[in-house]
């Protein structure tokens, strides 16, 4: 039977629409393992040990220890990485928690995004000049540096290969909080788009002090939240320093909108209003610090511009960031704000200070706020673990934010380690409480369909321009609609979950036509054997749509996955959905939802049809796109 007119056939019938079960429930009634001891069955239960060593007595127990099984590894890899293929999670299943988080800790940054924007930049550039010549290049201005779908393309080739899956995750993760966006003339700078995200990525285990300080005087940052070229006030001209960096980095950066609890609890007043963390007048202050700082040089291939950072001002003070470089911004200490500035909790900056001195202290001011630790750490519980923590899972990651055990603050392993091994995270009584889970990002579904199944070619270019999914399901890397994210924290969507009162971020894109776009794309991926929008000559990456067609590329750059060892087993239609259910929910497939999908492709007798089939079914359904 051909699997294509199967499915076709399928989709007409009422069978496959009730098997769609459409991601309706923030809960899943998943499968509750409790005939074994180990991997996170610990409520209500007390263990002492008469030894001391690495491992806690509970360790033997809740999973981070010695011993869990696969199922545990898979559940804790969704959570913990972009995608995981078998053999991944067994090596966490017989390595435990604690010891892989300590390698994958231990691992140095293994890639550069700015370098691999610039070498599948140096791919295309001869074709460019061989295709429409230099003279046209210049004249109309295309092509003068790599623009956003090149850093995309080099985003999806290092994540695809790189085998440092928490460093990643947690990037992908900050990026979500550290917001800028390609919707914006940022989408001229691939490189410094691309170097902005290096910034996250190398500093996703360091001290989130450091995080903050380099955030601010990036370049990509400063031309998205304008402090680039932020003179100081000039009441004759009526000149007032730009206010938007000021807000942004307390708003959504560091401390939030109200005064908060270690607990991530809203402070109250003795009237019962919300205790606001900063007022206007913060505000403006904040804005006098980020004064004075401009490009450290720009980029135009054919003319020399690299005396133009001598001076204040330029012609190109409100060009795209294409001519802009994507080193840290300098400091004109000319044009920054002079005078004394009044910060937070009383802090005074004294006059005199240099332009750089004056931003240290404010970062200092921010970083050292009660807030940061119950704010940021809520915010990467949400991203990486469930969308309702409680208050006390918030308290146990901001004390750790607060104090690593070694008296250090803002230590960003400390605060990961918290939030990963909390038994919010790891504990399998939690998957039956109705406040755990999240639904899960569609990128994140993407990343791991391609990851879990170790998607190649022969090229080895995996330069996925990802152009047709972003618009499909709201989503791509770097490229949320406004500094906002793609969804806020605090979104609730009409019916249960805004009646019990809990958030649901990612339900804010899951609309009508994301959610049957995300079906058709899964279809494509697994029916279609179409799996990414892989460009690799000028004429389908640049004046022209990338090569949708897969019979326009180059053989050798053809994407697939490796599914030998899943249709090796497709004959036992039981043992095909059990693996499935290992690796892509860590067994959370209901009876109900096993059987389903069983029972449809049983009707196949091909093999691979049966394994492009039970893909497409697990991908849509609800236990799949619900982490828990």
């Amino acid at each position: 039977m051909n699997i294509k007119l199967f499915f076709t056939n399928m989709l007409r019938s009422s069978y496959l629409l009730s098997l769609l079960l459409c991601l309706c429930s923030t809960i899943s009634d998943g499968q509750v393992y409790d005939d074994y001891i180990g991997a996170g069955h610990m409520h209500k239960v007390l263990i002492s040990s008469s030894t001391d060593s690495q491992y806690s007595a509970t360790s033997t127990i809740n999973g981070l220890g010695l011993e869990i099984d696969e199922y545990a590894a898979s559940r804790f890899l969704n959570y913990s990485s972009l995608g995981a293929d078998f053999e991944t999670i067994n090596t966490v299943a017989d390595m435990g928690i604690s010891n892989w988080l300590d390698m994958q800790f231990n691992l140095a940054p293994q890639i550069s995004f700015t370098d691999s924007t610039w070498m599948i930049w140096d791919h295309f550039y001869p074709q460019y000049i061989s295709i429409w010549g230099y003279d046209y290049i210049v004249n109309h201005g295309d092509a003068v540096i790599p623009y956003w779908f090149y850093w995309k393309m080099a985003w999806w080739n290092n994540i695809l290969k790189s085998e440092d899956h928490l460093r990643q995750r947690t990037a992908q993760a900050l990026s979500q909080i550290f917001v800028i966006s390609e919707k914006s003339n940022l989408q001229l700078s691939g490189p410094g788009m691309a170097n902005f995200y290096d910034l996250l990525y190398n500093h996703a285990f360091g001290n989130f002090r450091d995080l903050l300080y380099d955030v601010s005087l990036h370049p990509m940052m400063g031309f998205y939240l304008s402090h680039i070229n932020n003179p100081k006030s000039d009441t004759a001209a009526n000149i007032h320093p730009d206010e938007n960096y000021a807000r942004e980095i307390m708003q959504l950066f560091s401390i939030g909108l109200f005064e908060l609890n270690l607990d991530g609890t809203v402070v109250f007043d003795s009237h019962g209003f919300p205790v606001p963390t900063y007022n206007n007048n913060d505000i403006k202050e904040f804005a006098k610090i980020f004064t004075g700082l401009a490009p450290a040089g720009y980029y135009w291939p054919w003319e020399d511009y690299s005396g133009l950072i001598t001076e204040w001002g330029n012609e190109f003070n409100e060009s795209p960031a294409t001519v802009i470089t994507w080193e840290p911004m300098i400091p004109f200490d000319n044009w920054h704000e002079p005078g004394e500035k009044y910060l937070l909790n009383g802090q005074v900056v004294p006059a005199g200070q240099t332009t750089l001195q004056d931003i240290d202290s404010a970062i200092d001011n921010l970083f050292n706020h009660p807030n940061v630790g119950p704010f940021i750490g809520k915010l990467l519980i949400q991203r990486l673990v469930k969308s309702n923590p409680s208050p006390e899972y918030v308290k146990r990651v901001a004390t750790a934010f607060n104090n690593n055990g070694q008296g250090q603050r803002g230590d960003m392993k400390s605060v990961i380690r918290a939030i990963l091994t909390d038994a919010e995270a790891i504990d399998c009584w939690w998957q039956t409480e109705s406040t755990s889970g999240k639904l899960k990002e569609p990128l994140l579904r993407y990343t791991q369909a391609l990851r879990a199944f170790n998607v190649t070619n022969q090229s080895g270019r995996l330069w996925n321009w990802g152009y047709l999914f972003d618009e499909a399901v709201s989503q791509g890397i770097l490229s949320s609609p406004s500094v906002f994210n793609f969804y806020l924290p605090e979104f609730q969507p009409n019916g249960p979950i805004a009646d019990a009162d809990l958030f649901a971020p990612e339900y804010q894109i899951h609309t009508s036509a994301t959610s049957i776009n995300y079906i058709n794309l899964v279809y494509n991926w697994f029916v279609n054997d179409y799996l990414g929008e892989i460009a690799t000559h000028a004429g389908n990456a640049v004046h022209n749509a990338p090569s949708y067609d897969i019979n326009d590329l180059d053989p050798a750059d053809y994407l697939y996955l490796d599914l030998t060892d899943e249709i090796n087993i497709a004959d036992d239609a039981n043992a095909l959905v059990d693996r499935l259910d290992l690796i892509l929910t860590g067994g959370l497939f209901s009876d109900e939802t096993k059987n389903s999908i069983i029972s449809t492709i049983q009707q196949l007798s091909d093999q691979e049809e049966r394994v492009q089939a039970a893909l497409f079914l697990s991908f849509i359904a609800t236990e799949y796109n619900v982490q828990k």
